[in-house]
């Protein structure tokens, strides 16, 4: 009896698996671009994947403080964000 309640559960389980469909895969655009507000990368380091947020604000790379002009990174950012002090 246990036997055979076995062999029928692991039979349904495997029926299960085999009807389940695997998620549609996101595209490459909806994947590299992080939600408005969010910031991908932190100073952490910490793994996050591309859906999820590691902090909510706003990042600069080194190409968008050079475009400013300025000599110092203070300047360049009260530049591209006039809310920073």
């Amino acid at each position: 009896m246990l036997r055979t309640s076995l062999v029928g559960g692991a039979m349904i389980l495997a029926l299960a698996a085999c009807a389940t469909t695997p998620p549609t895969p996101m595209t490459a655009a909806a994947q590299a671009k992080p939600p408005l507000g969010c910031v991908s990368d932190t100073a952490t380091r910490l793994p996050v994947s591309p859906n999820e947020c590691a902090g909510v604000g706003s990042t600069y790379t080194k190409k968008d403080l050079d475009q400013t002009g300025r000599v110092y990174p203070q300047d360049a950012l009260r530049d591209l964000d006039p809310a920073i002090r």
